[in-house]
Parts: structure tokens; C-alpha cells; sequence
């Protein structure tokens, strides 16, 4: 192998080692997110049953209380939904990049149908990526 071989060899191991690094970050992120959501939407749901009990009861004060508990409930959802979102764009991206890298290393290797295999899969990331996009764009839209 030549120089310049070795050396692209050696940047695209160390791209690919840096692109799993980040997938596994951007993989715990996004489930950490999930799991804030659905913890927080079960938070707004007693909390909001908590409100019609005590305003049933004729505790006004805290029964607005528990409403605004709900209602912080509600928006950590929502805030921690965008963000589950956005980890998987984030993730579908990383995909179509290392679907790029593995095309390239086939192309070097003289691998051309090995290129054109990771090419169309790097094609099916990036409309995954696409959807999941435009997905998240429109939940952020939902929630200002």
C-alpha cells in the first residue's frame, strides 16, 4: 500500500470509529428523552386527576396548583419528545454518512458493486432521514 492509501485508510477507520461513537450517544439520548416523555405525561395525568378531586372537593387553591403542575408536566413532554425527535434525524444522518464512508472504502478496493450496494442504502438513510426531518420540523412547528 502507498502513502496516501495508508493514510486515507487510516482517516476514514477513525471517521467510521467517531461516527459509532457518536450513534451509541445519539441511541442513549434519544431513549432517555423517551423514557422523560412518557414519565412526565404520566406526572400531567395525576396531576390533572389530582386537580378535579381537589376542585370537586372545593380546594380552588390547590387544585389551580395541581393544574400547574400538569401544565410544567406537559411542556417537559413536549420539550423532551422534540428532543427524542431530533436524536433520531441526528442518528438517520450518521447513517447515510457511514453508508457514504463503507461506499468509498468498496470504491478504493476496486469493489464497484459493493459501492453501488452501500450507495442505494445510503439513499434509503437519507430518505429515512428525510421523513424523520420533516417529522420533528413539524412537531416543533406543533408546539410553539
Amino acid at each position: 500500500m502507498g502513502f496516501f492509501s495508508t493514510l486515507g485508510s487510516k482517516i476514514s477507520a477513525s471517521a467510521h470509529s467517531l461516527g459509532q461513537k457518536a450513534r451509541g450517544t445519539v441511541k442513549k439520548v434519544g431513549k432517555v428523552a423517551d423514557t422523560v416523555a412518557k414519565v412526565s405525561a404520566g406526572v400531567a395525568a395525576a396531576a390533572g386527576t389530582l386537580a378535579a378531586g381537589a376542585a370537586m372537593v372545593g380546594a380552588e387553591p390547590i387544585a389551580a396548583g395541581l393544574l400547574g403542575v400538569a401544565g410544567a408536566a406537559k411542556a417537559v413532554q413536549g420539550v423532551s419528545s422534540g428532543v427524542s425527535a431530533g436524536a433520531k434525524a441526528f442518528e438517520g444522518a450518521v447513517s447515510v454518512a457511514d453508508h457514504g464512508g463503507h461506499a468509498i472504502d468498496k470504491i478504493r478496493k476496486g469493489d464497484v458493486m459493493g459501492a453501488a450496494r452501500e450507495g442505494i442504502a445510503a439513499g434509503k438513510a437519507a430518505e429515512g432521514a428525510m421523513k424523520q426531518g420533516k417529522s420533528s420540523k413539524k412537531q416543533i412547528q406543533r408546539t410553539k
